[in-house]
């Protein structure tokens, strides 16, 4: 393959002719509105798709606990600074017993606010 006057990569590149379908994984961190043995509600920048599925890490006095989620509805929202945010209710799907603990202590203590997903 021939390279472009100018051109300073190292390898060749190739044009892709058509659609390339892939996958991209991010993280946000977003607040814990409440929760419960089934399920929580978070607030989030970005809404997701109603139905999907996705893991979710709750972080709380230093300690983390994953589970995956289900979309279950997304409702537009405004914030307290005023950004538009989405109101997400989440059905857990599998729940390690490390987040049984905390939603056990979250729900005793009324401590739900303190918690990020």
């Amino acid at each position: 393959m021939r390279r472009k006057l100018g051109d300073r990569r190292g390898r060749p590149r190739y044009d892709i002719v058509g659609d390339l379908w892939g996958t991209l994984e991010t993280v946000l961190r977003m607040p814990l509105r409440n929760v419960g043995p089934g399920g929580a509600l978070i607030e989030s920048h970005v809404a997701l798709p109603a139905e999907s599925i996705h893991r979710l890490t709750f972080s709380y006095d230093g300690q983390d606990a994953s589970t995956q989620v289900r979309i279950r509805h997304v409702k537009p929202s405004i914030s307290m600074d005023g950004e538009r945010t989405y109101l997400m209710g989440v059905e857990f799907l599998s729940v390690h017993p490390a987040l049984v603990g905390h939603i056990e202590r979250w729900m005793a203590n009324g401590d739900t606010e303190a918690a990020e997903a």
